[in-house]
């Protein structure tokens, strides 16, 4: 990450059939949060696979699967966590489903990082901070 830009994701992992999903804090209770983990290229997500005890599969991160998960929940916040090493990583950056799908309709190359999730290492749930830079 630079400057609060991060290389766009173009891939998830799926457990099964659906996207891997952060654990966050409970605080938020009022919403159905979607917060997964996307990755910028095979080196970033074989980094979080060897990481992981699951039987994770790379998934491309498609336009209309952004786009629907926006569309059926327009008040819960939408996160792709960008690049993790591991589901326990300490702190990790990421950006909302809104700005990744820009990014791609763009083709860019980098998004703007919104978000910084930090661990909660007693509960191992992820508090979710909102980033300034």
């Amino acid at each position: 990450m630079v400057d609060g830009f991060a290389k766009t994701p173009r891939y998830v992992l799926k457990d099964g059939s659906t996207p891997t999903r952060l654990r966050v804090s409970q605080a938020r209770t009022d919403n159905q949060d979607n917060i997964i983990y996307g990755f910028s290229d095979k080196h970033q997500y074989d980094i979080y696979i060897r990481a992981s005890h699951l039987a994770l599969t790379p998934y491309p991160l498609v336009r209309g699967f952004l786009e629907n998960q926006i569309g059926l929940d327009g008040d819960s916040l939408h996160l792709v966590v960008l690049n993790a090493e591991s589901s326990t990583q300490q702190c990790v950056h990421a950006a909302t489903f809104s700005s990744i799908l820009e990014s791609l309709e763009r083709s860019s190359e980098s998004v703007a990082v919104t978000h910084r999730l930090i661990l909660d290492e007693s509960e191992l749930e992820y508090r979710i901070e909102v980033c300034s830079f």
